[in-house]
């Protein structure tokens, strides 16, 4: 009977484990794109181009390796469900920056300001893929936020999208990315908090 609920309590601290671990995440990886993010501002403001969306890229890599040291942290048998991830999530990238553009008749302040946050809606695509596909087969997780996450970004994406529009400058087009880069720490702060706050439901049921 003893060994029965040590066994029990076992399991409920490795669930609540996992769940800081998951809520934690939302902080790292949004720390990370933030920092892309802020130097390709930084980067625009020194005179580069669009094309200086490039230092993007270090900030993916940089997310996967992070997320495969991550992952010697949590459950192996959970971490199979995640194995697709990855491809959920930067398929919407590819999409946006290489298809998309072809469909759009943009000036050049326009297309600046395309390029600085296509991202964003990139990100909420991605992040409700994940969420439907794989974190909800995820059953050590209390909490779900990928999918709440990733709508909220999308609804948030239509008004980037008119600012976009609007840009007459490429202050304009900096500050539009600052705002992007604003309301996903947003997001990702309220999920990180909100997955800190729930996960202790572990322990309980």
């Amino acid at each position: 009977m003893e060994e029965a609920r040590l066994g029990n309590l076992a399991l409920k601290l490795e669930r609540y484990r996992y769940n800081l671990t998951a809520s934690i995440s939302w902080v790292i990886f949004g720390s990370i794109f933030a920092t892309a993010c802020m130097l390709l501002s930084s980067l625009m403001l020194f005179g580069f181009d669009s094309r200086a969306v490039l230092t993007l890229i270090p900030a993916f890599v940089i997310s996967v390796v992070v997320y495969h040291k991550m992952r010697t942290v949590i459950s192996p048998s959970e971490g199979k469900v995640w194995r697709r991830f990855w491809i959920f999530l930067f398929l919407p990238f590819f999409v946006f920056y290489t298809i998309v553009p072809h469909f759009l008749s943009l000036n050049e302040l326009q297309t600046s300001a395309y390029f600085t946050t296509a991202w964003y809606p990139s990100l909420g695509v991605g992040l409700v893929l994940a969420g439907i596909f794989v974190e909800r087969k995820d059953e050590m997780l209390v909490t779900k936020t990928m999918l709440p996450a990733g709508i909220l970004t999308l609804t948030t994406s239509a008004p980037l999208a008119l600012l976009c529009e609007g840009v007459r400058s490429y202050y304009d087009v900096i500050a539009v990315g600052l705002i992007a880069t604003a309301l996903m720490l947003s997001i990702y702060t309220a999920c990180a908090l909100y997955g800190f706050f729930k996960g202790y439901r572990a322990l309980i049921h």
